[in-house]
Parts: C-alpha cells; sequence; structure tokens
C-alpha cells in the first residue's frame, strides 16, 4: 500500500472513531422523550386478525392473519415492526416519537411496494393513537391504534376522498404471543 493511500485510509478511520464518540456523546446528552413510554406497548410478539371491508381498493371483503414482531431499534428511540401475513405479503413499520413536532410518527413499507408515513396523537383518556392524513390526490387516511390492555390493541384505518368515497376501510385485533 503506497504511503499516501495508507494516510488516507489511517484518516478514514480516525473520522469514523470521532463521528462515533460525537454520536454516543449526542445521545447521552439527549434524553430519550418520556413519551416513548406509550410505544413501548407494542413492543413483542403478536398474532393479528384483521379485514378489509369492501371498498374501491377492496371490492370484496379480505380477512387476513399475521405475526407481527416489535422491537426497539437505533438505541430505543424507534420500534421496529416486522410482519408476515397470511397472503405471504411482508411489512415493515417504523414507530417514532417526534420531540420537535410533538407527534408520534409511523413509516410502514410493504413487499408490495407500498409506503405510507402518517403522524399520531396520544390521547391519555381513551389510550389511543390516532391522526389524519393526506395522502395526496385527494385522499385522506385516518387511523387509530387503541391500547385496551397490555396484551390487546386493535387498529382501524379508513381512506376516504373529498366526496366521501371509501377506497379503504379495515381494522383488526393485535393479541400478544404469551
Amino acid at each position: 500500500m503506497s504511503h499516501s493511500l495508507s494516510m488516507l485510509v489511517g484518516s478514514y478511520v480516525v473520522l469514523a472513531m470521532v463521528f462515533g464518540q460525537v454520536a454516543r456523546a449526542a445521545e447521552e446528552a439527549a434524553p430519550k422523550p418520556p413519551e416513548l413510554k406509550v410505544l413501548d406497548r407494542l413492543v413483542g410478539t403478536w398474532d393479528s386478525e384483521s379485514i378489509s371491508r369492501p371498498a374501491e381498493w377492496t371490492p370484496k371483503e379480505v380477512r387476513l392473519t399475521a405475526v407481527l414482531t416489535r422491537e426497539w431499534v437505533l438505541g430505543g428511540r424507534f420500534v421496529q415492526e416486522r410482519a408476515s401475513d397470511s397472503n405471504k405479503m411482508e411489512a415493515t413499520v417504523m414507530f417514532g416519537f417526534d420531540p420537535q413536532k410533538k407527534v408520534y410518527r409511523v413509516w410502514r413499507f410493504d413487499s408490495e411496494g407500498s409506503a405510507l408515513e402518517m403522524t399520531l396523537q396520544w390521547d391519555e383518556a381513551t389510550q389511543t393513537l390516532s391522526g389524519q392524513t393526506d395522502l395526496g390526490n385527494g385522499l385522506t387516511n385516518t387511523t387509530s391504534i387503541h391500547f385496551i390492555d397490555n396484551d390487546t390493541h386493535e387498529w382501524k384505518g379508513v381512506v376516504k376522498d373529498a366526496a366521501g368515497k371509501v377506497f379503504f376501510d379495515g381494522g383488526g385485533t393485535c393479541r400478544r404471543r404469551k
């Protein structure tokens, strides 16, 4: 290895070490927001049953079962969900809290190429995360996750256009595996 290449590689190693130390110091300096405790309820392995009622995107009723595995990732600041349903579709969902915007953020990606970003608010009185998201093209998604107890939560999602035409109407129940 030439001297200049060796110095360049050495510089990158030192730079990577410095950035790693800076990132660790920033993580230690920025405490995790207490709002993340709400997402703790999602962690674990879940059996899910869902239904998509007849709507524009699902002309016939569709019932699915799925296994969801959720764990804390990225320094305990996000909950990552990995899902596989009875139709062999896979999905990855990331849940987090945005302390600047004071909202819960959710990103969902699936093996059919769909992607969705949502913002949700927490209602302590009803134990529910809920919100509306503009999907573009005049469509609005209304979503909620209601925590019934430590081992059960229900979700609902409805997508409508401005005239009220329903494109998606679904929901489901998740039960923690024992």
